[in-house]
């Protein structure tokens, strides 16, 4: 272990800055990236999900939340008349802005300003904010979260490092080589498991309806020769579900505990 490693950067100060935010956008979703192959994968399921919440309430409104630069943004904008997209980052904002130019966009933290967005919300999406998130934060923004959502809405919440998957043995050497959650390239070594998830929401009064899993094999194979062949294999491993809960990234649709039975 590196006895000379600094203490974690918060990753809610890491994207303060464009520059920082601008090179984040590139590298995590630049070609032929893994973030890019999986988010191709989770696409259309993300968007058939939206479009059932829509379905439920055709008037209702989206909340894109910790929209980072827009990716999320973008999709919903197809789907719902009115989107709402929040992060704490302005550099984020900022980009996610000359991309989406239907919704409306805000900057802030809830917990500082519970007016923020204040919904009520058919839909929200929280995607890439849980798993990195300083972990006594998780709870009241996850809270925070159902009381913005509708009685009966849909949250779409994702963990994009399982512990339970195959990133698992880098992440372990990697936390051994630099002694703390944030290696020297930037990466964020956090992980949770699906229980770990499962409780967060549970303890803050939300259901969870159904779980999906995407990518199961490691993001270093998508660095080797044939590519492209490694990312078809992956997609299929992907739609077994009896590998579901080995898969890096998970998406959680949730409700409130007092949604009506429909």
């Amino acid at each position: 272990m590196n006895a000379n490693a600094k203490p974690p950067e918060s990753y809610q100060s890491r994207f303060l800055e464009r520059d920082v935010a601008e090179d984040y956008a590139c590298r995590e979703y630049g070609a032929e990236s893994y973030a890019s192959s999986i988010w191709e994968w989770q696409a259309p399921l993300v968007r058939r999900l939206l479009e059932e919440a829509r379905q439920e309430e055709p008037a209702g409104r989206h909340l894109d939340f910790a929209c980072g630069t827009g990716r999320i943004t973008r999709l919903t904008e197809e789907i719902f008349s009115e989107v709402d997209a929040l992060d704490i980052s302005p550099a984020m904002v900022g980009l996610a802005r000359a991309t989406c130019p239907q919704a409306r966009f805000f900057v802030g933290n809830i917990l500082e300003s519970p007016d923020l967005c204040p919904g009520p919300y058919a839909s929200i999406t929280a995607f890439r904010f849980l798993l990195n998130l300083d972990p006594p934060l998780r709870l009241p923004l996850l809270a925070g979260l159902r009381q913005r959502l509708n009685p009966g809405g849909m949250l779409l919440i994702n963990l994009h490092g399982n512990r339970h998957s195959l990133r698992q043995p880098a992440i372990l050497w990697k936390r051994w080589r630099y002694g703390n959650s944030t290696a020297k390239d930037g990466l964020m070594l956090n992980d949770m498991s699906e229980n770990e998830v499962r409780r967060c929401l549970e303890s803050s009064e939300l259901l969870v309806e159904r779980v999906y899993g995407t990518g199961v094999l490691p993001p270093t194979v998508y660095r080797w020769p044939l590519r492209r062949f490694w990312s078809w294999i992956d997609c299929r491993l992907s739609a077994m579900r009896f590998l579901r809960h080995f898969c890096i990234d998970l998406i959680f649709v949730c409700r409130r505990k007092d949604s009506p039975v429909k």
